[in-house]
């Protein structure tokens, strides 16, 4: 059984990491959805505009009904980087 770290590097491995500024600059300049992933408290402490919510642990229930476009581009976000790796990776 692989430990948590080697799922995270492995994850990692096989999506596209950006830094914030990137971010902005797609955010701004094309069609791409925003996913925060965090917990409901941690969104309810402030949250991006316009991103779509769906906390890590609903997002294979969820994310099917919230962004229908499997063409966009999804720029995916937690508070730290672990959830939003293997989310992207999902």
């Amino acid at each position: 059984m692989s430990s948590f770290r080697e799922l995270l590097a492995d994850a990692k491995s096989k999506i596209q990491e950006i830094d914030t500024q990137t971010a902005a600059t797609r955010i701004e300049a094309s069609q791409v959805v925003v996913l925060d992933v965090r917990e409901p408290d941690e969104y309810e402490q402030g949250a991006l505009p316009n991103v779509v919510h769906i906390a890590r642990g609903h997002l294979e229930a969820q994310i099917e009904t919230k962004i229908v476009d499997k063409s966009v581009e999804v720029i995916v976000y937690c508070a730290g980087g672990v959830r939003s790796a293997f989310a992207a990776k999902t």
